[in-house]
């Protein structure tokens, strides 16, 4: 039977609101709650309260004053020391149940909190409550009975009125009794289902089971009376071994209370588990085991779907939030971080608005919303914002949950990265791009040396060596295209760079000669030079590069000096030799104010038709791959821009 609403007062004192509004949502319903967030308040309000409450939840973990120290307090009050204190606790060792009673707690109840077993000891502390109760007034009226048989046993009229209210008060006490034990009986009836109290000898001999005993057998309740506990029941072989322990563990003083699971065969259900609590009680010089068994098998497969429905969120290779019906996030599942960047502790109760790239119209969310707020999924493509401020693609799915009144609760999204793929076609159109463009140089020496075979068949030594030029070029066209293509390797991290020695010299001499035309074009010259001298045809300076990149890394930067430098100038190559290499690439001309910051990254490109914004990330990568520095310097001072590169001496 449960309590009549308003009828019994509980006082319940914890730090955490959170706890403070579960357990009053358990429990409102049945008692009237008052509530305290710490052990001082609750001390102030029970020092003004009146009547005092029925019984005390007390948390243990509070700052300032503890749980145990609070109920000390409580146990030196006249006015309060009866009140029934049961200790709700995230510590479960068994010192600290110790503690709990030692200071005078009447129960220890662990979280977190089972609702029902709550309920459970609950009521059966406010009945032995009330029985205790019951039972001190008739004894004090007892005591007083005698106190005044003994002043007047001279007056026998005083005797027989003393006697007569003896009477009264045990008539009482016994009308009491019966309807604790009526409220008791309708208790135990009216959660036969789900809850059975029993009370059983030191050897396992039931003396009591209540009505509820029919959940775990097709033997009647009283038919089980003066049966052993372990013979009634088909218990699984390893809980009959844990509750034998844990009653022996109960007599043997190791515990105050054993609280533990067992499983059965039910001959009609099938496997079912159960929660029970125990306890010693002393009856008529005798020891006994009580205690009370709840039947959680449903809760049990409840957490276990839980469970399995967690485990295949947190594993999942995808990004999955769970936003409050405002947007606000609730929940983020492991890869969620891994995609982001952001931990649990950075991300809850933000909006997802925290990721938000920029990179979409405000039209764009506006159909989001508008989808969402009709109760359908939204489903699309979209740009978010990492923690590092990197940008990335997801594919998503947005869908509201809606209560049973069609109104939202909550928004799940589940979200694929899908940024390799958005890069991977991105790559197919940057590959593409800089084949075109680092084939420009050689391209421009193929197409123009030909004309000269149109002169006659009989070929000078120069034109012999304009046909080795011409070879040499479609040689390097290739080796161009090769370093093209492994560009996308490069960005996806799994270029093998293999080094070897370079003769820096050969290759700028050998660039040189590809580039005449487009020099001569422009009436520019090539001055190269080593630590400021002029550099001789057989001298030689090693470094440790891949060929084929070096060569492209240094036509890009020569390439763009020639289209940036005004005619009739000079490109300077200036080389030195210390510990590395270094070389400067300068020429006359600033780079554009507005493209400095951004003179390596990817698509920049300012103030030249046609330009990709490719020739210099491209350097930048290959020279990243070899572990070469590259910078750039631009003077408006002096109208001078030079490339630095430095590279590893291979001595």
């Amino acid at each position: 039977m449960m309590h009549q609403a308003n009828t019994e007062a509980i006082l319940i004192v914890d730090d955490h609101v959170d706890n403070l509004r579960i357990l009053s949502n358990i429990l409102k319903h049945d008692y009237r709650v008052r509530a305290a967030t710490s052990g001082e308040e609750a001390l102030r309000l029970l020092a003004v309260v009146s009547p005092v409450p029925d019984l005390i939840l007390l948390d243990i973990m509070m700052p300032g004053m503890d749980g145990y120290t609070v109920c000390k307090e409580i146990k030196a009050d006249l006015r309060t020391r009866e009140i029934p204190v049961v200790f709700l606790t995230a510590r479960n060792q068994p010192e600290d149940e110790f503690q709990g009673f030692a200071v005078g707690a009447v129960d220890y109840v662990t979280k977190p909190v089972n609702p029902p077993l709550l309920l459970a000891r609950i009521q059966a502390q406010l009945a032995l409550a009330a029985q205790l109760k019951q039972a001190r007034k008739t004894l004090e009226a007892g005591n007083r009975f005698v106190a005044k048989v003994i002043r007047e046993r001279d007056a026998s009229e005083a005797h027989v009125a003393r006697l007569e209210h003896e009477i009264a008060e045990r008539e009482r006490a016994e009308a009491a009794l019966r309807e604790s034990q009526a409220r008791f009986i309708r208790l135990t009836r009216g959660l036969k289902d789900h809850v059975l109290f029993f009370t059983h000898s030191l050897q396992g001999e039931l003396l009591y089971v209540s009505e509820g005993f029919e959940f775990l057998s097709v033997t009647s309740h009283e038919e089980a009376i003066g049966q052993l506990w372990s013979d009634v029941v088909d218990w699984t072989p390893e809980s009959l071994d844990h509750g034998l322990e844990q009653n022996r563990l109960l007599l043997a003083g190791d515990i105050t209370i054993a609280e533990f699971e067992m499983a059965y065969q039910h001959p009609t259900f099938g496997l079912r588990y159960l929660t029970l609590h125990e306890y010693l009680i002393h009856e008529q010089g005798r020891v006994l085991i009580e205690g009370v068994a709840i039947d959680v098998t449903r809760q049990k497969l409840q957490e276990a779907q839980l469970r399995t429905l967690v485990r295949a969120v947190e594993q999942a290779s995808a990004s999955i939030v769970v936003s409050d019906h405002v947007g606000n996030i609730i929940y983020i599942n492991p890869y969620f971080t891994q995609i982001t960047g952001y931990y649990k502790e950075e991300i809850i109760g933000k909006n997802p608005r925290i990721l938000k790239s920029g990179e979409h119209n405000q039209e764009f969310y506006q159909t989001m919303w508008a989808t969402l707020s009709s109760g359908q999924t939204w489903r699309g493509e979209i740009v978010n914002r990492k923690k590092d401020g990197s940008l990335f693609w997801e594919s998503t799915s947005i869908s509201p949950i809606l209560d049973t009144n069609g109104a939202v609760v909550n928004y799940v999204s589940v979200k694929e990265d899908i940024s390799d793929r958005k890069s991977l076609d991105r790559l197919k159109e940057d590959v593409e791009r800089i084949m075109r463009h680092d084939l420009k140089t050689p391209l421009n020496a193929i197409i123009g040396f030909p004309q000269v075979l149109e002169f006659d068949d009989n070929l000078t030594d120069e034109q012999r060596e304009i046909l080795a030029l011409i070879k040499e070029s479609g040689q390097k066209m290739l080796d161009m295209i090769d370093a093209s293509l492994d560009l996308f390797k490069m960005e996806t991290g799994r270029y093998i760079y293999m080094p070897q020695s370079v003769d820096i010299i050969e290759l700028l001499l050998q660039l040189a000669k590809i580039t005449q035309p487009r020099l001569e074009e422009k009436q520019l010259h090539i001055e190269l030079t080593l630590g400021g001298c002029c550099v001789h045809v057989e001298k030689q300076l090693l470094v440790r590069a891949d060929r084929r990149l070096l060569f492209s890394i240094l036509s890009n930067l020569l390439s763009n000096a020639i289209e940036a430098s005004p005619p009739a100038e000079i490109i300077t190559i200036d080389l030195e030799q210390q510990e590395a290499v270094t070389l400067a690439m300068c020429n006359i001309g600033t780079v554009a104010e507005a493209i400095r910051k951004h003179f390596f990254e990817k698509y920049k490109t300012y103030g030249k038709q046609g330009g990709t914004g490719l020739g210099t990330y491209s350097a930048k990568l290959m020279s990243d791959v070899m572990g070469f520095k590259i910078y750039m310097d631009t003077s408006d001072t002096e109208n001078r821009t030079c490339i630095w590169l430095t590279m590893p001496s291979s001595v």
